[in-house]
């Protein structure tokens, strides 16, 4: 009897054993955009963490990439042009952003960073786990330095500066509602018309809304772009 107990508490050892390393190193999907980048920007980067390499990527201009996956965990990605040689370290200054273990899905905004010798960029990860930025709903994010403010759907905003937002049901059902968004520029009376469109609601699709800084006289323009498909990469 002694025997058969020990037998099977090896046995379910091992299945803990097993469970935790399958939870420790499994995948979670990924999607990342280089928005308007310059014609001399970087195409193509390779993320490491630590020292193994965990996924190689195109950086698009306009629309998010195709999914692709890292591990999961607490983890620091590192941003490298090209693959490292075996037996040698990712150089010094390499971009890098960190990870949260508890976001279940990833989406990475690429920007423009002149200061990065190595790999002249910086990136901003976004949980899009679904309970937090879920099918259905609008992340936005303020990188410019002006206020906007109005109404999207049923839902009236604002956003200042380095301001981030997710509104999870803009309008009560699937189907095209107004967005009107004003920006006030700081030392003028009046705030300047941004955004007026018609947007879509689909309950099955990520939407997101970047303000990106600009030159005066317009002092920013917007991103806006559907999220389809964060799912396990195929």
């Amino acid at each position: 009897m002694s025997i058969l107990r020990n037998t099977f508490t090896g046995l379910l050892a091992s299945a803990l054993v097993i469970a935790m390393a399958t939870d420790c190193h499994g995948q979670r999907p990924v999607q990342i955009l280089y928005f308007q980048a310059e014609t001399d920007a970087p195409t193509k980067a390779s993320l490491y963490v630590g020292e193994s390499l965990v996924a190689e990527t195109e950086l698009p201009r306009d629309n998010f990439s195709e999914t692709f996956e890292i591990p999961k965990g607490d983890i620091k990605l590192r941003f490298v042009s090209g693959v490292i040689e075996e037996e040698k370290q990712a150089p010094e200054g390499a971009p890098e952003v960190d990870i949260s273990g508890n976001w279940k899905k990833v989406l990475l905004l690429v920007l423009e960073d002149s200061e990065k010798s190595t790999m002249p960029i910086r990136v901003q990860a976004i949980d899009a786990s679904d309970k937090v930025f879920g099918p259905g709903s609008i992340y936005m994010t303020n990188f410019s330095e002006v206020d906007v403010a109005g109404t999207v759907g049923d839902k009236e905003i604002e956003l200042k500066p380095g301001d981030v937002r997710v509104i999870k049901n803009p309008v009560g059902k699937p189907g095209s509602y107004p967005v009107k968004l004003d920006k006030q520029v700081a030392g003028e009376d009046k705030p300047q018309r941004f955004i007026k469109q018609m947007w879509v609601h689909d309950e099955e699709v990520r939407q997101v809304l970047f303000i990106l800084p600009k030159p005066a006289p317009l002092h920013a323009t917007y991103y806006c772009a559907a999220i389809r498909g964060l799912d396990t990469a195929k």
